[in-house]
């Protein structure tokens, strides 16, 4: 049994509705056909996977772990990360971070990504977060004011 399978052993057909629809696709060829197979011996069809996502019931439990504000799981994985996306930004941590790198020590942050669907519950150096044309033009104009080329 290969290490995915033995994960979604592991899921409820909740957690593995939206592990069909969001997570599915980024795996291999070869992966993805023994995952589906996987999905079709539980019963999950397109329709099935769509009404478990429509009526998860674990919206409504608060058990004080972080979820996943997508699927509601608690499976999710925190990893340090250095913070590399501080140039431009505003506070005292900031500012921190940026004095640390002149002095070539690294500031680590969180990054907490839901296992299940694969949403970024954290994402401190903005790697999936898509910036809207506003930002770019605010952090255009900021670099032209500070001389950040």
């Amino acid at each position: 049994m290969t290490r995915v399978i033995k994960f979604l052993t592991d899921l409820d057909d909740y957690e593995l509705a939206y592990f069909a629809k969001f997570k599915l696709k980024t795996y291999m060829p070869e992966t993805q056909s023994e995952i589906n197979k996987y999905i079709a011996d539980k019963g999950l069809t397109e329709q099935r996977i769509e009404k478990l996502i429509a009526t998860n019931p674990k919206r409504d439990t608060e058990n004080g772990k972080i979820r996943c504000p997508r699927c509601s799981t608690d499976k999710i994985r925190t990893e340090k990360v250095e913070w590399t996306n501080n140039t431009g930004q505003f506070g005292l941590e900031d500012e921190i971070s940026s004095l640390d790198g002149l002095d070539g020590r690294a500031t680590y942050k969180d990054q907490v990504i839901c296992n299940v669907c694969g949403f970024w519950i954290k994402d401190p150096n903005f790697e999936k977060k898509k910036k809207s044309f506003w930002h770019y033009i605010a952090d255009g104009i900021f670099n032209i004011f500070t001389g950040w080329y």
